[in-house]
């Protein structure tokens, strides 16, 4: 009686399937950037892109960013969805002063994308200068005893320098220290604030903290002195 073998599952060389879909992706890449017109077509794509800024001078920040922009791209129908994310789009702002600027977009593509439409072709854009200022620090302070007077007698540093974009520190009116009594501390975190005492964002004391030296009397104390 004739015996049948097992059939057995054959074994699959994953490498070599690998290295085929290379070859294939390899070959598939020359025929788009050779004859792209010819083997695979031109399709066309549109993008969304953050404006970038180049060229910034020393001393000088972006306070106001471009607008994002719509590039239109046009490349090899097989590699476009690919590269159209690749697309950059930038304002060279190179030798600019200070102040409100109009500028033309300019964009970068890889070599087989081309750019049919920019929406908007100009953006706007601010640039200030880093300054510095000198301003006196006031103290504060909380959690005293009832019935106890607090003397401050001394603030190391009495002033300070800060730091910030020009139309920022211009609306910084003093550096305020709170000091919290009732935690213990004599050290307060120095605050760049405005004439009402509300801090100003993205302006910056020279040192974080400050000294604060109180003395503390009873009321009646006082009053028998």
């Amino acid at each position: 009686m004739p015996r049948f073998r097992r059939w057995k599952r054959p074994q699959i060389d994953h490498l070599s399937l690998r290295l085929l879909a290379l070859f294939l992706a390899i070959v598939l890449w020359f025929l788009a950037t050779d004859r792209p017109t010819t083997s695979v077509g031109l399709d066309q794509r549109t993008v969304n892109v953050e404006t970038k800024v180049e060229g910034v001078g020393p001393r000088l920040v972006v306070t106001q960013a471009p607008e994002s922009v719509s590039l239109t791209l046009e490349g090899p129908r097989l590699l476009l969805p690919f590269q159209a994310d690749d697309a950059e789009a930038y304002v060279d702002v190179s030798g600019r002063e200070k102040g409100r600027h109009r500028l033309s977009v300019q964009v970068r593509t890889p070599s087989n994308l081309s750019v049919k439409a920019i929406n908007p072709p100009e953006v706007e854009l601010v640039l200030e200068e880093q300054v510095e200022k000198r301003l006196p620090v006031r103290p504060s302070v909380l959690g005293g005893e009832s019935g106890a007077l607090v003397r401050v007698e001394e603030v190391r540093p009495a002033e300070m320098s800060v730091y910030g974009v020009e139309s920022l520190v211009e609306k910084t009116a003093f550096v305020l220290a709170v000091v919290d009594l009732s935690a213990g501390a004599q050290r307060a975190r120095a605050v760049p604030v405005d004439a009402e005492g509300i801090p100003v964002p993205g302006v910056a004391a020279e040192r974080e903290w400050v000294d604060v030296i109180v003395r503390i009397e009873k009321v009646a104390d006082t009053v028998g002195g």
